[in-house]
């Protein structure tokens, strides 16, 4: 539960946006804001599969404890 929690943790993305804003040429500004959007998507994609398969495998086990 603690690495799909991680996982969530990276979809904060202002400040990545900010950072960049700064960082990069404006030619390549397009491109970044592109890559931090995708990683904070494929961050909180990973992470709600992780609560998900934890949490159905979690339910699971307590079914097969009381049965």
């Amino acid at each position: 539960m603690v690495a799909a929690g991680g996982a969530l943790s990276g979809i904060g993305f202002t400040m990545a946006l900010f950072i960049a804003n700064l960082a990069l040429d404006p030619t390549l500004l397009p491109a970044g804001k592109v890559g931090v959007l995708a990683g904070s998507l494929a961050s909180a994609v990973i992470g709600m599969a992780l609560f998900l398969l934890l949490g159905k495998r979690k339910i699971d086990i307590a079914a097969g404890d009381s049965a």
